[in-house]
């Protein structure tokens, strides 16, 4: 009896089940595996391919070329789609680390007729709008040293707004020792005429230039024993990360002496700053989201929020390339966030 030969299958059928295998293997691998999210999409690539030929033979060569196109467009699209994720969380986790020359360094600075020690940091950053800025962020070590553990002297009272009234009793506390910084903040204005918005971006953009790093009221573990939002920046970071700090934030002085900020960390040195320049800034924070941001009053459009009848444009300090009025796509739901804190 004569039989024909067993035919290739079609790359249709081929390409259909490793598709299947795909979307199966990486949902699994992305579940239980804690690898980074590339490695574990290559890995899904080749166990579907493996598990195809398994199931239904090699496809014909001409298929399996036209198969090879298809995937890698696929692999691309999701690569793509990855890489736009991580953008839109707000934290860039190609740009942890500082540079030589942005390093805080402890040494004197003349200040009038007395040569002080200061801790200093020279910051060279671009705004949103691709202007150039350039200052060097100091702070006195004797004011470090008098404020670096003050709030843990703090006691809140019976106010429901916890948060607000610490953030008020920080920025009380650290603002006249922030006059170095606003010194130098006052030369960039003067040198470049800047008017009132394109001084809070100047502001606010230096302050998002500075690389993220988490601050826990714990000690901080191993990235392993975090979830994948915080394990991703301090497998890529280890040292972006400070513990044992009250509350879980930094005062502004103490942010300027070693530079490791969070959202509330950032938020409260901007409020500091900006307050100071007569600026109606808000501080809201997010339950929801388990986040905090910033909020001025400003002639800008964008996400807002209304408060007290005026209109806070809403601004993310933990990233760079976020403008006013421009939040991540991940908790830009305006009815999650409250204003709890006011500069006027």
């Amino acid at each position: 009896m004569n039989l024909s030969p067993k035919k290739n299958p079609s790359g249709c059928l081929w390409l259909l089940v490793m598709v299947m295998m795909l979307t199966v293997i990486f949902g699994v691998m992305t579940v239980s595996l804690e690898i980074p999210i590339l490695i574990t999409l290559l890995l899904s690539v080749a166990c579907a391919v493996f598990i195809t030929i398994k199931l239904v033979g090699k496809p014909a060569l001409i298929s399996l070329l036209k198969i090879l196109l298809i995937v890698g467009f696929i692999v691309g699209i999701i690569g793509a789609g990855i890489a736009f994720l991580i953008k839109q969380t707000g934290i860039e986790y190609d740009d942890t680390r500082f540079t030589s020359d942005e390093n805080v360094e402890l040494k004197m600075y003349l200040d009038g007729r007395d040569s002080i020690r200061v801790y200093a940091s020279t910051r060279h950053w671009r705004d949103n709008y691709g202007n150039d800025y350039g200052t060097t962020l100091m702070v006195r070590n004797r004011d470090f040293l008098r404020l670096r553990n003050h709030i843990t002297n703090y006691r809140p009272n019976s106010s429901p707004n916890f948060w607000g009234e610490l953030y008020d009793y920080i920025e009380r506390t650290d603002s006249p020792s922030l006059d170095l910084i606003i010194q130098g903040f006052s030369a960039i204005q003067k040198e470049k005429e800047l008017n009132a918005t394109e001084f809070a971006e100047m502001v606010v953009s230096c302050i998002q230039d500075i690389p993220y790093s988490f601050v826990f009221p714990d000690e901080c573990h191993p990235a392993e024993q975090y979830e994948d939002a915080i394990r991703i920046v301090l497998q890529q970071c280890p040292e972006c990360c400070i513990g044992n700090i009250s509350y879980g934030i930094q005062n502004p002085v103490s942010f300027m002496q070693n530079l490791k900020g969070d959202c509330d960390t950032r938020t409260v040195i901007i409020y500091t700053i900006l307050k100071h320049f007569g600026y109606d800034v808000a501080i809201l924070n997010s339950d929801f989201y388990r986040h905090s941001i910033l909020g001025v009053n400003l002639p800008a459009t964008g996400y807002h929020k209304i408060h007290n009848g005026k209109k806070y444009i809403l601004w993310e300090t933990t990233a760079k390339y976020f403008a006013a009025g421009n939040l991540p796509a991940t908790y830009n739901d305006i009815t999650q966030w409250n204003v709890v804190l006011t500069s006027k």
